[in-house]
């Protein structure tokens, strides 16, 4: 029997129908349960909050404040500095960094003599090779006093301490404008071996100075530096920096210390039955005194601040000291020579005759130094043991005495009859500058000119807007 051929039409029919069937009869099984399913409504929209516009743009530069102010002080500054750089001629040199980033020179690579901008380097060195808690100790060693009378010599040792003093010489004199400021005492030392009983000595004050080599000056220094208070003697006992009360200068530093000691001694009513000599302790001797030196960065201010050629040439002599013993000047300054080319400075741009500049045998480049200032800042060891502007008894006393440049800039001067040079530190609007320009031949003795120039530099930088004033807008 044949097949009876299916309807396509109600097939369709059903398979369209089937879905719409079996929804409904969920929702019939939905709404005949106790639960219910509710599904949120929202009837109505909350508020849109359209944020304000910002105060200070999302790109705009206000949002790196740190960078445009120290753009701004560069662009101030290397505006102000050009007059300054064209007057500057070919036989000196001027190097001006901001921000430890060099913005202006001239001739910053000519070799130049730098008198005693050289104490930057000899400071920057001490502190680093010595250590900046570094202190210098004299003693007093000899026999155990037996019933108050050492029986035989007693011995002065110097340790190196440039700013052994009296009490007299402490004190400001036509001959001496700058007296130390960090003196050690020698009465104190004095004081002590009296209070330890010794009443009698039978033998010699004796100085030992053999700390250091018997060099007493270096070779480049001329006759009459020599034979001036600015060129005394260099030895490690050192009294008085060898000057007499009546204005003359002792040839051995160690002898004329011995006989301070002995005066000492014997004002206090100690009896020394003999003179004053020069010699070197007996290892093993007993201590009957010591006293000890101010900190070495309180040196190396005393060193900056009042210009002091001795201390400079007996912290060659230390630094030589750790290489060489006894203490030499070649070897402090080999010393010193290996420390400026770690700082980055090229061997052909310097060449070292002495720790203070006196020598016109020194030779730097503006470059060489802006480095070694760079390397540190006005704030550390160094910096802030250079004399400010307008401070009594420096270098600087009655200099830059202006608004916005007295006590704040920080520097190091140098002279020689040829030779007038400058550098230093000046804070400037969040920001640092560091300058360094050396007159050499016929220009130094005009130097009153390039040194109002740079006033004028040094204060248009200090004009630039903080970065506080550059930060975004609030309102």
């Amino acid at each position: 029997m044949p097949t009876r051929a299916r309807n396509p039409v109600l097939v369709l029919a059903v398979v369209a129908v089937l879905p719409a069937l079996l929804l409904g009869s969920l929702t019939l099984y939905a709404h005949s349960n106790d639960a219910s399913i509710s599904v949120p409504v929202r009837t109505s929209s909350p508020p849109v909050s359209v944020p304000r516009a910002l105060p200070t743009p999302l790109l705009s530069l206000r949002r790196a404040p740190s960078p445009l102010a120290a753009s701004r002080r560069t662009a101030l500054l290397t505006q102000a500095v050009q007059p300054l750089t064209a007057a500057v001629d070919a036989t000196s040199c001027l190097a001006v960094g901001m921000d430890d980033r060099m913005v202006a020179a001239t001739n910053a690579d000519l070799q130049v003599i730098p008198a005693s901008n050289l104490k930057l380097v000899t400071a920057t060195a001490a502190v680093q090779v010595l250590g900046a808690g570094t202190v210098f100790s004299t003693s007093v060693v000899g026999a155990a006093p037996a019933n108050g009378v050492v029986d035989g010599d007693v011995y002065l040792v110097g340790g190196g301490d440039p700013l052994l003093s009296e009490q007299w010489y402490t004190q400001p004199s036509a001959s001496r404008k700058r007296p130390p400021q960090h003196a050690t005492s020698i009465e104190a030392l004095v004081d002590q071996v009296v209070a330890s009983g010794v009443t009698s000595i039978k033998g010699d004050v004796v100085g030992d100075g053999s700390r250091y080599d018997d060099e007493r000056h270096p070779p480049g220094w001329s006759r009459d530096i020599r034979a001036s208070v600015d060129g005394v003697p260099v030895g490690a006992l050192v009294v008085n920096d060898s000057i007499t009360q009546a204005g003359g200068i002792g040839d051995d530093p160690a002898k004329s210390a011995a006989a301070t000691f002995r005066s000492l001694l014997r004002a206090r009513g100690v009896q020394v039955g003999g003179n004053a000599a020069t010699g070197v302790a007996p290892a093993g001797a007993g201590v009957l005194a010591t006293v000890t030196s101010a900190p070495l960065t309180d040196v190396v201010n005393e060193m900056l601040v009042t210009s002091d050629n001795l201390t400079a040439e007996m912290l060659v002599k230390e630094i030589g000291r750790t290489v060489a013993v006894p203490g030499t000047r070649d070897a402090g300054l080999q010393v010193i020579g290996s420390k400026l080319v770690e700082w980055g400075v090229p061997v052909g741009a310097f060449s070292l005759a002495d720790g203070s500049g006196l020598s016109r045998e020194n030779r730097i480049t503006c470059n060489g130094l802006l480095t070694v200032l760079h390397r540190g800042s006005g704030t550390d060891a160094v910096g802030s043991a250079m004399a400010k502007a307008g401070d009594a008894g420096s270098t600087l006393d009655g200099k830059f005495e202006v608004p916005g440049l007295q006590g704040v800039l920080q520097a190091k001067t140098g002279s020689l009859r040829e030779v007038k040079a400058l550098c230093g530190y000046f804070p400037a609007a969040g920001g640092e500058v560091a300058f360094v320009l050396i007159l050499n031949g016929a220009s130094a003795p005009n130097y009153a000119g390039p040194w109002e120039q740079l006033s004028q530099v040094l204060l248009a930088a200090a004009a630039a807007p903080p970065a506080a004033s550059l930060a975004p807008r609030q309102t």
